[in-house]
């Protein structure tokens, strides 16, 4: 991360996100990526066959896959979500993801 009165920088490309938190075998890994007025963002690196179990958010989501494959159950549907793939769910609604293949994924708590 590169540090500026006006901005911060996160990541100059996907690589450099992905480079930054590597694969644990067989986890799920939440990382604090930034905290801002109203908004968190964590980087969620997620080992093929590592599921983060059915859960709810206490606040809106919005979930996109930055490198590997997910799948994204939410209101009785399986969405297959490959990098760039983004999905927004409401607060309190269950949802589950399941890595397909060694995954980064972020998610912003929206308030």
């Amino acid at each position: 991360m590169s540090f500026a009165t006006s901005h911060l920088l996160l990541a100059a490309s996907a690589a450099d996100l992905v480079a930054a938190h590597p694969v644990e075998e067989g986890r799920v890994r939440p990382h604090r990526t930034m905290d801002g007025d109203g908004f968190k963002i964590r980087t969620l690196v997620m080992d093929a066959g590592a599921v983060l179990r059915q859960h709810r958010a206490p606040v809106p989501i919005l979930v996109q896959v930055v490198s590997g494959r997910i799948l994204f159950r939410v209101d009785g549907v399986e969405y297959d979500l490959t990098a760039g793939g983004t999905i927004q769910v409401t607060a309190f609604e269950p949802h589950e993801l399941e890595a397909v293949e060694p995954s980064h994924v972020l998610l912003t708590l929206m308030g």
